[in-house]
């Protein structure tokens, strides 16, 4: 009985010690909207921007989901969509 209680004890302790141990993820997002409309030709075009950040103690992740959207006059659409991501890995400082 002592060692089963002294083994869930001892695995409570470290599982508590790794969670403090851990750095809390810190994570930002925003969403930007934008619509032109050509005076000559009369179409409309609207891009949506999509950008996220987030932070680890191993580094930065950033991403970035764009969306454009052209609507002629005669009602004729084209999109595009582009999705580009940053992986930046911080090295760990050393100890003196």
């Amino acid at each position: 009985m002592k060692k089963t209680l002294a083994a869930a004890l001892a695995v409570s302790l470290l599982s508590f010690g790794a969670a403090i141990a851990q750095e809390p993820t810190k994570a930002m997002s925003s969403t930007e909207s934008k619509t032109t409309t050509n005076p000559v030709t009369g179409s409309t075009t609207t891009t949506k921007t999509e950008k996220s950040e987030s932070k680890t103690a191993a580094g930065t992740k950033k991403h970035t989901k764009k969306h454009k959207k052209t609507t002629k006059k005669s009602g004729e659409t084209k999109s595009t969509d582009t999705t580009k991501t940053e992986t930046k890995t911080e090295a760990p400082a050393e100890k003196k």
